[in-house]
């Protein structure tokens, strides 16, 4: 099974890597400049009937709002040391806390994710 995804598409790169240490980076975000590093802890992983969606909150504050991201992980099965093509999609979530001024709806922007996934042998 792959246990590591390298994703790009709309100004993004995503690098996931499943399995390995808890308090290592499990998944890397990078826009522009910006870079941010996501343990499992900070990780959302929800099974769908689309499959495995994985969400982080990129910005988060209690009382303004904020942005997450999400992406649904293909399921991609392989053997150490081979690699596959892969196509997804991914979410920007926007939204408003108890405290904007002014107050704005949810919004949503997707982008279409494209890259490679591996097995690769992961520290512990």
């Amino acid at each position: 099974m792959a246990n590591k995804f390298e994703l790009s598409g709309g100004g993004i790169q995503i690098v996931y890597i499943l399995g390995g240490n808890p308090t290592f980076p499990s998944l890397t975000f990078t826009e522009g400049a910006t870079k941010k590093t996501f343990t499992p802890a900070q990780i959302t992983t929800d099974t769908t009937g689309l499959g495995t969606l994985v969400s982080v909150a990129l910005v988060r504050t209690v009382d303004t709002g904020g942005t997450r991201f999400g992406f649904f992980l293909p399921d991609v099965r392989l053997t150490r040391g081979q690699s596959a093509a892969v196509t997804t999609v991914g979410v920007f979530e926007t939204f408003s806390g108890p405290d904007s001024v002014p107050r704005h709806p949810t919004t949503w922007q997707s982008v279409h994710l494209h890259g490679v996934a591996e097995e690769v042998i992961v520290p512990l």
